[in-house]
């Protein structure tokens, strides 16, 4: 390719050293072949006009005009010459350029890229896919489910206000657009066990169709867990047993089925009031984000079934909710869930606050109250089980592989999501959970750090550069010290307690010990998920060689922004809380929350989907049928 570019700006010097010449011809003769022309009578009458005074001299205008000729001639030669040598240096240049660049990408390509593993599918797993650098690495994706579930419009599946299939997206689309080249495998299988040392995931095929050999492994340069969670029970078979759950479509499904054989089976004849009470029970543990919107599309679900069964059905159907804290969505601000308490009382729906389930059969529910003691005996129809989310099996086989893991709930990992006790293994979404810095653990170092003069107290400037270094260096604490800084007058002289206007290392202790309270663990939610895969992929594709150097300082650590709380709570109404607005609760809310759910979707095809379903709810109302 070198050799092909110095030939071939040898021609191109060649043909403008032929250029030239013929230019010094043309320009020489123009004059005789142009006899008779438009252009010698100008010449002729131009040389005929009186001498150009130039100084004390008079110049006549021929030699004006000879002049002139031989000027023409002779820039215009140069210019071309010079216009063609730096066409020809362009194209010589960048023709070298491309042939350097794909002789490199060949030899880059000749080189084996890095294996790349991931488990699941969920939010954590899609939203890695899509931030990766495309054609990076070889991409091996297993899962049991082999699309993307928009879990949080899950309730909506139940009573048919959105359909199953609009929530999902097939993994290997998401692929195929993102991975151009095609490097990427998709695998339908549980991932059962990881062999650390030979850099191995042994995974099985459990579904209903199998193979002779269902079992196989897979070798990885760089794992991703990213698998999730699933439903706790609390070790309770019958609750595990009897109760539905909310975690993927088929359960929403299951639940939508027992919904509707409920109320056909409560209207056959020869039934007692009391059964028909029971079988319209329906119970909803739980009162967190899913509890509460499921609650509320099954109390919208009644407006549709008024039409179409009879008005004792109506009349009998009970929704309760059962929640272990005093207050329904207690992670939210005091203002929402009061406002969601009151739309639930309103709509008739029954809440049991500070109370948790004890036991349960086919008919009826134990639920004690905290304080009291006391047990209530709640006969039911149909309960959903919203409360709370444990391990799954492939989360405890590695967290009890690796000693240095010493959280039995979930994967621990630093904040760049690499599993503590592993150089390859990242951790990501509901399986995963960060740990934190405690600045209780090297008080003395930071304050050595913030006392900048020596006097061996801070001082008010101090504590503000102190602030704003924490910042930087730790950004779990972002949001907490940045509140902070907003009242730097007000925090400082607080933790002055001997108003001497310094902090001395026993006040400056006592501050670092309420900043180490204030920090929570991530909730699992989508959007934690969503960005910690962001985070990864960009990390992974701006440092691909991450898994050859245990030193992350070149890295920034992962920082979570909370955008905000979103819940339905029924009868088109929403609540929305924002980390520095504040919260809403009026008739514009939906309009936002449904929003936001569509921006969320990660497709066009899943947005128009949801938005078709939506309005075909609202036109025709939902389906009462079985299926």
């Amino acid at each position: 390719g070198i050799h092909f570019c110095f030939h071939l700006f040898d021609l191109i010097h060649i043909f403008s050293s032929f250029f030239h010449q013929f230019c010094c011809f043309s320009l020489s003769e123009l004059c005789e072949n142009t006899k008779g022309s438009m252009w010698s009578r100008q010449l002729t009458r131009l040389c005929r006009q009186p001498p150009i005074k130039k100084g004390r001299q008079l110049v006549p205008r021929k030699e004006v005009v000879i002049r002139f000729q031989s000027y023409t001639k002779q820039n215009l030669t140069y210019s071309l010459k010079y216009i063609l040598g730096l066409l020809g240096g362009t194209l010589t240049g960048g023709l070298s350029v491309y042939l350097i660049s794909n002789h490199n990408v060949d030899v880059e390509a000749s080189q084996p890229k890095k294996k790349l593993v991931i488990l699941g599918s969920g939010w954590g797993a899609v939203s890695l896919i899509k931030s990766l650098k495309p054609d990076l690495y070889d991409i091996k994706v297993v899962s049991p489910t082999n699309y993307f579930l928009f879990t949080p419009l899950l309730p909506s599946v139940t009573v048919g206000t959105v359909d199953g299939r609009s929530l999902t997206e097939p993994i290997r689309k998401i692929l195929s657009k993102k991975q151009k080249e095609g490097n990427y495998e998709y695998f339908e299988a549980h991932c059962i066990d990881v062999d650390t040392e030979k850099n191995q995931v042994i995974c099985a095929d459990k579904s209903d169709i199998q193979s002779d050999s269902p079992e196989f492994k897979i070798d990885y340069d760089i794992l991703v867990v990213a698998v999730g969670s699933k439903t706790n029970t609390y070790n309770n078979p019958d609750i595990k047993k009897y109760s539905h759950k909310l975690k993927n479509v088929q359960q929403a499904r299951e639940v939508r089925k027992h919904i509707v054989d409920s109320l056909e089976t409560a209207i056959l004849p020869g039934q007692c009031e009391e059964e028909m009470k029971r079988m319209l029970s329906f119970v909803v543990v739980g009162g967190g984000p899913t509890g509460v919107e499921f609650a509320g599309e099954l109390r919208d679900y009644l407006d549709d079934l008024k039409n179409v069964y009879p008005q004792q059905v109506i009349d009998n159907m009970c929704i309760t909710l059962v929640n272990s804290h005093y207050k329904v969505l207690s992670m939210y601000d005091q203002q929402i869930s009061n406002f969601t308490e009151q739309k639930f009382k309103s709509d008739g729906i029954n809440t049991i606050g500070n109370s948790y389930v004890v036991g349960m059969d086919p008919k009826n529910i134990k639920i004690q109250n905290k304080k009291t003691k006391e047990i209530t005996v709640l006969p039911y129809g149909l309960c959903v089980w919203a409360a709370g989310i444990a391990p799954r099996d492939i989360t405890k086989t590695l967290i009890k592989r690796m000693p240095a893991q010493n959280n039995r709930n979930a994967l621990v990992t630093d904040g760049y999501m690499k599993l503590k006790g592993s150089n390859n293994i990242f951790g990501i979404g509901d399986c995963s959970t960060v740990e934190f810095t405690k600045l209780m653990y090297q008080v003395e170092q930071l304050f050595k750090e913030a006392d900048l003069d020596g006097t061996g107290q801070l001082s008010l400037s101090e504590f503000s550069v102190f602030l704003e270094t924490a910042k930087k260096k730790y950004p779990e604490m972002t949001q907490h010290l940045t509140k902070l800084q907003k009242s730097v007058d007000k925090t400082f002289s607080l933790m002055d307690t001997d108003h001497n206007e310094r902090l001395s290392l026993e006040e400056f202790t006592l501050f670092l010990k309420d900043v180490d309270s204030k920090l929570k663990a991530y909730p699992a939610t989508a959007q934690v998920a969503s960005q910690q895969g962001k985070y990864l992929g960009k990390l992974l594709s701006a440092h691909s060689e991450i898994t050859e150097n245990e030193d992350f300082s070149v890295c920034k650590p992962f920082e979570y922004s909370h955008l905000g709380s979103f819940a339905y709570v029924g009868g088109e109404a929403a609540v929305l809380e924002l980390p520095i607005i504040g919260t809403f609760t009026n008739f514009a809310t939906i309009w936002l929350w449904r929003g936001a759910y569509l921006n969320q979707a990660v497709s066009w095809r899943m947005q128009c989907l949801i938005g078709f379903d939506w309005v075909k709810a609202h036109v025709f109302g939902r389906d009462t049928s079985e299926i």
